[in-house]
């Protein structure tokens, strides 16, 4: 039985709203779906699995997390199941009808035959409608019974339109249309949903005075598109995590692809090449005709490897114990054994089965030509007779774990293909060239395919076309053969291959059109060197393809040469002659590998040597925001008698007023930038550090000294004053920006301040290196058009900030806020009851003004106040403000 064999459910479904039908489709098939919805819907005929077995209760779970309580009682009310009991309870009874249809179709029936009592009981249950406030909303009554709805309720359900994230706007019309409002209730909520820039805008735009109105230009203005180039790369990327189940992965790479037109032979691809495992492992996946069938084997792989991890044998720690317990495998009958074993082998003289060359019979009659099954004196490759038919070589193997495939598109069809050097024709499946439509008509040819261990293949016939990759299109002759005779769907051959220059970066290949130089018989294979950045930086953002190869060269030559010195060192002076000294701590043993390999990698390169100094701190790990550890000194005690430097940092709002007629930003990150300067001789011996292996002392400026800070910040002035001078980057530490008013600027000053990294031998730590950006962060700011906004990780330190319990916590909540006092009008004003617990004479009290205070700092700052950079030029006005408890002032 299916859903559409039940007449009442067959109604619903062809009248029922589409976002109904949408909560009842991911219920179903776990994705929200397209414009098929209602057809798979109708021919649903039931779970496969039974109540309570594992599958019902993975089912039940991901139900559960995927699905609010309102769409699970939308549902049921569209299958016409009583939707009352927890969230829990509401999925189980759902799950238990959908597992036999008959049974919901027999439910369905006894409830219309009391179906009169039940409307007299809910039109009792019924409220009436009433007019809209700003603060609630009563929803008409359908079915069942709906209470008051106020703002905070839909608030907490829907997503907040900030005008990035592009599914906002659908899952708000979801949840207001499974509610069923009126499009005056949809226009206020929408309005109240808005955050951020989305806010801003409708703010600026007159006339919005509908839901129509008010989604069009929302999605004029921020609506997202994902192209197919970007949708096959977010595929590609995705791979399995260590903590995710394979269906749990295969569901969402599924959910990804419903973004796009994706095909699923496609997807199957992407899901087989995201899992870590041997090509040999997972061959059992491949060969699929449906995802049903592609599903079911998954379940079958995922079995498999949990078998073979559970009786995967230990590698015996001493080798002598457990060597001696081994015993040799008992074999009962050694002459069928043998018989079997040589049956396999094949004599490399004559090729024939059942014996080694050393005892072959042919042998005095010389080797063999394979080609021409002659003994003679000549090998296949020296063979003179030529055959009828022309063999052209296909590499055919497939067990190679690190295989790279693109996609390749041929007239609109999107499919995975290997990338062959080792194949001279282009290959193609015969299912796949059915799938392609009529191109041309099937060319018999005489060409012979020969692939691994000599075997031959005929095409099915050949024809030519224009194959798109990586937006660049070539023309091909192309080879149909048989499903059983690929692996793959599609194999690129030299024939493509030899139009292009192939660039690869790691995994990745990257396919561009040949210079004018190159050689049109020939393809190059450039091979990033020094840092791989094209496999660690992402350009996709630069539109101009000549503006992103020029990034790319310039990131491709970088070296550190350091041909140039700047004649600043750490020199530690201190207050007291009486050394510091500290005994090693104690570490368990995983942290001491850790510290061993740390102090192993220095001394090799020559950061630190070892030291016999009377001073000595102690080290400790200190957890880095991916979870591994850093070693670090504890200098405290050091740090208490040094006698500070007077380098001062610059100041952050005199750097962000710089960037005031700046568009585009590239942002340099040097990889670990104390290590750049020398310490002075005569103060090595301060530094010194001790373990449980020994003494220590650096060469090099290290993290946790006082004067660190300073004295980096007066050699990477030094290095770039010129620079800093004419305007063309500033620095803050160990972060560098450059900006300009354009592209081709941006590109010319990334070159001169590169130049001068190298000349001074500076590192770049690429991953966190950006590169012709509209957008960035910068010391807790984002920047962008000219406007200054609060950084978003900062701003949610703020909002995840506990409620302080005493005056350490209320300091650190000021500090924090006050930060971006610049952004909230009235500051002192509205922290001065959060000030006055700092007081001496006060006692902590946190009682309702303090409460109020800190929510309503955290308020202010949710709503992503934005900021004007300071321009000179521009006509200025000054505000000013005091009373009692402050003073202030503001630039407009």
């Amino acid at each position: 039985m299916k859903l559409i064999d039940i007449p009442e459910l067959k109604a619903a479904i062809a009248s029922e709203r589409t976002s109904k039908i949408r909560c009842l489709h991911k219920l179903l098939f776990d994705f929200d779906g397209d414009r098929q919805n209602r057809s798979r819907i109708r021919e649903f005929s039931g779970f496969q699995f039974q109540p309570n077995d594992k599958d019902f209760n993975e089912k039940a779970k991901l139900i559960e997390e995927k699905l609010s309580l309102n769409e699970l009682i939308t549902i049921s009310n569209l299958l016409l199941i009583n939707n009352e009991g927890t969230k829990k309870e509401i999925v189980l009874r759902l799950l238990t009808y959908l597992c036999d249809l008959d049974i919901l179709n027999q439910n369905i029936i006894r409830e219309n035959d009391s179906g009169s009592d039940s409307e007299n009981e809910n039109e009792q249950n019924r409220k009436s409608y009433e007019n809209l406030s700003e603060e609630s909303v009563q929803l008409p009554v359908h079915n069942v019974y709906q209470p008051n709805i106020s703002f905070n309720d839909i608030e907490s359900i829907i997503m907040p339109f900030d005008g990035d994230s592009h599914q906002s706007i659908e899952l708000f019309e979801d949840v207001v249309n499974m509610f069923n409002l009126s499009d005056l209730h949809k226009l206020v909520f929408g309005k109240r949903s808005l955050k951020g820039k989305a806010k801003l805008y409708i703010q600026s735009e007159t006339g919005v005075n509908s839901w129509g109105k008010l989604k069009n230009l929302l999605l004029s203005e921020f609506g997202y598109s994902c192209n197919s180039a970007e949708l096959h790369e977010m595929l590609s990327k995705r791979k399995l995590k260590d903590d995710e189940s394979l269906e749990e992965y295969f569901l969402k790479m599924k959910q990804l692809c419903t973004r796009g037109n994706v095909e699923d032979t496609a997807l199957m691809q992407y899901v087989i090449n995201g899992i870590p495992d041997s090509v040999i492992r997972k061959s059992i996946l491949y060969g699929c005709q449906n995802l049903s069938e592609f599903k079911q084997k998954l379940r079958v792989y995922e079995k498999m490897r949990f078998d073979y991890d559970k009786v995967k044998p230990n590698k015996p720690k001493f080798g002598n114990e457990t060597k001696d317990r081994i015993k040799a495998p008992k074999i009962e009958n050694k002459d069928k054994f043998k018989d079997t074993k040589l049956n396999n082998i094949r004599c490399f003289n004559c090729g024939a089965l059942g014996h080694k060359s050393s005892v072959c019979e042919n042998k005095i009659k010389g080797i063999k030509c394979f080609k021409c099954n002659k003994f003679g004196d000549h090998l296949a490759k020296d063979c003179t007779i030529k055959k009828e038919h022309s063999n052209v070589t296909v590499d055919k193997t497939t067990s190679c774990e690190n295989l790279t495939t693109k996609i390749v598109r041929i007239n609109d069809l999107n499919i995975v293909s290997l990338i062959d050097t080792g194949s001279q024709k282009t290959l193609i499946k015969k299912s796949i060239f059915d799938k392609i439509g009529k191109i041309s008509e099937l060319e018999q040819s005489n060409i012979k395919l020969s692939g691994l261990g000599n075997t031959t293949v005929k095409p099915l016939g050949i024809f030519k076309t224009k194959i798109i990759i990586d937006d660049l299109e070539f023309e091909s002759e192309i080879c149909v053969v048989s499903d059983s005779s690929l692996s793959f769907d599609f194999i690129v051959g030299c024939n493509v291959i030899n139009q292009c220059t192939l660039i690869v970066s790691g995994k990745e290949i990257k396919f561009t059109k040949p210079s004018d130089n190159s050689l049109s018989d020939s393809f190059l294979i450039n091979v990033a060197e020094v840092m791989t950045h094209e496999q660690e930086i992402d350009l996709t953002h630069i539109q101009n393809k000549e503006y992103q190869e020029k990034v790319r060269n310039l990131l491709r030559n970088y070296k550190p040469n350091k041909t140039k010195k700047i004649d600043v060192k750490m020199n530690i002076r201190l207050t007291s002659d009486i050394p510091i000294n500290s005994s090693p701590r104690r570490f368990p043993f995983i942290e001491k590998e850790i510290i061993n390999e740390q102090i192993e990698q220095w001394l090799k390169d020559k950061i630190i040597r070892p030291s016999t100094s009377e001073y000595s701190s102690p080290v400790v790990l200190v957890k880095k925001k991916d979870g591994s550890s850093r070693l670090c000194i504890d200098y405290r005690r050091l740090n208490k008698i040094t006698v500070r430097e007077h380098f001062p940092l610059p100041l952050i709002d005199d750097l962000l007023d710089r960037l005031q007629s700046a568009n585009i930003f590239s942002t340099l990150d040097l990889k670990n930038a104390f290590f750049h300067v020398d310490i002075d001789p005569s103060s090595k011996k301060y530094t010194s550090f001790v373990t449980d292996t020994g003494q220590y002392e650096f060469n090099k400026t290290s993290f946790g000294l006082t004067n660190s800070p300073s004295v980096f910040q007066r050699y990477i002035y030094n290095v770039f004053r010129d620079l800093i001078k004419e305007n063309v980057v500033m620095i803050y530490l160990d972060d560098l920006v450059i900006f300009s008013e354009n592209e081709t600027q941006g590109i010319e000053r990334l070159q001169r301040v590169l130049k001068t990294a190298s000349e001074y031998g500076l590192e770049l730590n690429i991953k966190k290196c950006q590169f012709l950006k509209r957008e960035i962060e910068f010391l807790g700011h984002r920047i962008k058009d000219g406007k200054l906004y609060a950084s978003p990780l900062k701003i949610k330190a703020v909002m995840n900030f506990p409620e302080p319990k005493c005056t350490k916590g209320i300091r650190s909540y000021l500090g924090l806020t006050g930060y971006f006092r610049k952004f909230i009008p009235h500051y002192s004003a509205i922290a001065k009851p959060l000030s006055d617990l700092l007081k001496k004479d006060n006692n902590f009290s946190f009682g309702l003004k303090e409460r109020e205070s800190f929510n309503e700092l955290k308020q202010i700052l949710s709503k992503e106040p934005v900021l004007c950079l300071y321009n000179p030029k521009s006509e200025t006005e000054i505000h000013t403000d005091a009373s009692i408890d402050g003073f202030g002032a503001c630039l407009l």
